[in-house]
């Protein structure tokens, strides 16, 4: 499940910074697939985690989501409005009924998204 992606990513992350949760500030989280059933907030990256008093961000920028949440936590840490900071993102698409990719007219995009559209053009149409 992606719950289980995100504990696995978490606690290599954490292995690999050779820091422990209680040390972490903020979270920045990016999901960009909603038929995962994970909410339209943070609340499941920080429930999954346990992670209830820290501040946690969702983000979503289509193909550059895991992208858009590194720069929030780098931000966060460069600001200095936190010291250690959580990137972490999670798609999951096989859990989505989907083959493949998300298809239009399959709940993901709406008959307005063309099949081809390039990712400006479809911001665009928002």
């Amino acid at each position: 499940s992606a719950e289980d992606l995100i504990v696995e990513s978490f606690s290599e992350a954490l292995a690999d910074a050779g820091i422990e949760r209680d040390q972490l500030e903020a979270a920045w989280f990016g999901l960009s697939v909603d038929e995962q059933n994970l909410g339209k907030s943070a609340l499941s990256l920080s429930e999954t985690l346990r992670l209830p008093n820290i501040p946690a961000t969702r983000v979503e920028n289509m193909c550059a989501t895991g992208t858009e949440a590194l720069r929030g936590a780098v931000y966060g840490v460069a600001s200095g409005a936190c010291d250690i900071a959580l990137a972490l993102g999670v798609d999951k698409l096989k859990d989505t009924g989907y083959g493949g990719l998300p298809e239009r007219t399959k709940g993901t995009f709406d008959d307005l998204w063309s099949p081809s559209a390039t990712a400006p053009g479809s911001f665009a149409q928002l």
